[in-house]
């Protein structure tokens, strides 16, 4: 993996709470992410994982504590500034109708040239390359709601790629993907973050395939930090009991030498 160049943002977050009338959501939570490393955001269902994703990336404001990026309260950077930086895929991505992948892919350069902006042949250098890095370049002229689950995901990826960001936020990127379309997608992403230095945060159910491809794990629980260590440390039964809340076990993956959890 290449070294993250200097100089490039980090999040913290300094007991960041998200609270709605009546109950606390998350928190309070101290985190620091550092670039160009791929996080897995894990835990059970309403742990907060997407809660703490959308705060980072601007989708919700903290009710109290503070998040910064790059040394600056993250309220504090306008929009288009911000989103040079980082690049956010909800869990459920907007309508596209109308659309094509190549047009789709080219919205990812509204952050350089704004909404009156000139659609430079540098722009347009990064959309082809971002259909080529996630393969679609065969599929630019598709209508983008004809494309399989899988294919549409990666050209939401595309879209971020074209972005030309320094991190990657992605909530949930495999929820309705079949295990083959998972790897794929989660292969990408890793094998972008190595090549071009990108730092990756990604919210997933499946705590093996965290394990696989994350650098590090922040494990959640009842809206606290449970964990957060190397994806090898956190692969260990009295941990990952603690997480979820059952009996689990580890074993090896016989090829590999992966970790594997499993409920015991």
């Amino acid at each position: 993996m290449p070294a993250p160049a200097s100089g490039l943002a980090s999040f913290e977050l300094a007991d960041v709470r998200y609270d709605v009338p009546g109950r606390a959501i998350l928190g309070p939570v101290s985190l620091r992410l550092t670039p160009g490393r791929v996080y897995g955001l894990v835990g059970p269902n309403g742990s907060g994982k997407s809660t703490l994703m959308r705060l980072i990336a601007r989708d919700l404001a903290a009710s109290a504590g503070e998040v910064r990026f790059s040394g600056r309260p993250i309220g504090a950077w306008a929009d288009r500034a911000f989103a040079r930086k980082v690049a956010f895929m909800p869990q459920f991505t907007p309508a596209s109708d109308g659309l094509n992948v190549r047009e789709l892919v080219a919205l990812g350069r509204y952050p350089w040239h704004g909404m009156l902006g000139r659609f430079t042949p540098a722009d347009a250098a990064k959309v082809e390359d971002a259909l080529a890095r996630t393969a679609l370049d065969g599929l630019a002229e598709r209508a983008v709601d004809t494309l399989s689950g899988g294919e549409r995901q990666r050209a939401w990826l595309a879209l971020m790629l074209a972005q030309d960001p320094e991190w990657l936020l992605l909530d949930e990127p495999t929820s309705a993907l079949d295990i083959a379309h998972q790897e794929e997608m989660l292969k990408l992403v890793r094998g972008l973050s190595h090549e071009r230095g990108l730092a990756v945060v990604v919210v997933l159910h499946d705590i093996n395939l965290a394990a696989r491809y994350c650098d590090e794990i922040v494990a959640l629980g009842r809206g606290a930090v449970v964990a957060h260590a190397a994806a090898g440390e956190i692969m260990q039964p009295d941990l990952l009991s603690a997480i979820y809340g059952l009996p689990m076990g580890v074993f090896a993956h016989p090829v590999s030498g992966t970790p594997i959890g499993y409920i015991a």
